[in-house]
């Protein structure tokens, strides 16, 4: 029998100060943990990464470039600390043995790519009373739960160089000129400090296989036509196998300046966006559909690692 201890708590505001206090306690309980920074918010958090595992095989989850999204950092906390206490009472899991999945891959997680849009859409208060940039976003204080960009009105996940001219261009006709709580990718590609943290990590790393984190749909999003990228859809179709979600192929679609469709143009490699959960109007998210959601998508992870 598998007894995890769940040091992590589930809420459904999951702003930044509890990211650095659950890194920090997963580092206090497990050792093998590597704990870094790639950067800095335009407000000056530390944009933290974690490390498992010692393979040659590099995975890289992101989670919350969108600022409404914090749950997907606490699902990829989640993950985290299972994987440390299944490494560490040497279990097979699921048919996975735990040990060959740590030295065969090595995974890399930035839980909140956008702390201080996270803290903005939580309304924590030394976010509200920044003065900087409220003039951004100050008449939105009504729907600041739905807020998605950084801090300064750039949606962070169309700041990246995949297409950004043609993007911006479609967005232009929309009317989308300004910054504001979404859709805006600003006024050059990577022109903020969490895009460029993001890149620079990807470019240092060289991962074989990426995840972009968000939610509600229950779909997987991937271009899986280009001839280099055949190893995509074989495992689009495993993922939707175990999750039960939709593998959307998004043909002719790289121009977009998504980061997992950067990262593909780039790279040639899989890369996959995730959306986690399938929503409900007005839904509260309580403990219990939070874990609905995990469970939905844990193995998806599992694979990867066996890739």
């Amino acid at each position: 029998m598998i007894i995890l201890p769940k040091r992590i708590k589930i809420t459904e505001k999951y702003n930044y100060n509890k990211i650095k206090r659950d890194i920090n306690i997963l580092k206090f309980y497990y050792e093998e943990l590597f704990v870094g920074n790639i950067g800095k918010s335009i407000l000056g958090e530390e944009i933290k990464y974690i490390k498992l595992g010692e393979g040659r095989n590099k995975i890289f989850i992101n989670a919350a470039h969108h600022a409404n999204e914090c749950i997907t950092s606490l699902i990829a906390m989640m993950f985290a600390e299972k994987y440390l206490e299944l490494k560490r009472q040497n279990k097979t899991y699921k048919g996975y043995y735990i040990e060959e999945l740590w030295e065969k891959s090595s995974l890399y997680i930035v839980p909140m790519v956008n702390p201080d849009g996270v803290n903005l859409c939580l309304e924590e208060e030394y976010v509200l009373n920044n003065k900087k940039y409220k003039n951004i976003w100050q008449e939105y204080t009504e729907k600041l739960h739905k807020w998605k960009a950084n801090i300064r009105g750039v949606d962070l996940n169309l700041n990246y160089p995949s297409g950004f001219e043609k993007e911006r261009k479609i967005k232009y006709k929309k009317g989308i000129i300004n910054p504001g709580p979404l859709n805006y990718g600003g006024p050059n590609y990577l022109s903020e400090p969490e895009t460029r943290a993001i890149y620079e990590f990807t470019k240092l790393n060289k991962f074989d296989l990426t995840f972009l984190l968000q939610l509600y749909g229950r779909e997987i999003f991937c271009d899986c036509n280009e001839i280099k990228l055949k190893k995509a859809y074989e495992l689009g179709k495993k993922f939707e196998n175990v999750s039960g979600y939709k593998l959307i192929n998004e043909e002719n679609k790289l121009f977009f300046s998504e980061y997992n469709n950067w990262f593909m143009s780039e790279f040639k490699k899989p890369s996959f966006k995730i959306k986690i959960g399938k929503e409900k109007k007005e839904e509260i998210l309580t403990a219990e559909k939070i874990n609905k959601f995990y469970d939905e998508v844990e193995e998806i992870f599992l694979i990867s690692l066996d890739n």
